[in-house]
């Protein structure tokens, strides 16, 4: 009896720390030059701002010249179904002409809505890893703080989100 016990201890460990070392790996992303967006079909290292990559039950990976779009892709209920993970570049710290290769999950990133910062597709969907790097960027070039769940295309719709809610400066 004991020796069922380690062995599914040992299977039970085995099963939690597999998908630890999925999500690790899946969350590399890299934006090659010639990468153009899913949906617009636009080279995406020729336009400023963040980017968007969704991973897909195909294990197929879609690349978005901007966060905008990739909210466009997610948002589709027929097309986020097939999302696996959403990764968006992480600015904080990061070049806005050329971000590099440091993304987050959109799921746990902090967006600014509303600035004046150029991005691909209208007006920016800034993206970062953590809330004060989210405000400062909101506080030097406008905007509104946004979790994941609180972006719908109707705010994307939206010309620079100023009558939605969302979260404010603290």
């Amino acid at each position: 009896m004991r020796n069922i016990s380690v062995l599914f201890a040992g299977l039970l460990l085995a099963a939690c720390s597999q998908p630890q070392a999925q999500v690790q790996s899946q969350i590399e992303a890299h934006v090659e030059q010639q990468d153009r967006c899913h949906l617009c079909g636009m080279v995406l290292v020729r336009y400023p701002g963040p980017k968007g990559v969704a991973s897909l039950t195909s294990e197929q990976q879609l690349k978005f010249c901007s966060t905008r779009d990739l909210f466009e892709f997610v948002l589709q209920p027929d097309k986020g179904r097939q999302v696996v993970q959403a990764l968006v570049h992480d600015m904080g710290g990061n070049d806005w002409h050329h971000p590099n290769d440091q993304f987050v999950l959109a799921q746990d990133a902090w967006f600014v809505y509303g600035s004046d910062r150029p991005a691909a597709m209208g007006p920016a969907l800034a993206s970062f890893a953590d809330e004060q790097a989210a405000q400062a960027f909101a506080d030097e070039f406008g905007g509104r703080l946004f979790r994941f769940d609180e972006i719908s295309l109707e705010l994307l719709n939206a010309h620079k989100g100023g009558e939605h809610g969302g979260h404010k400066g603290h």
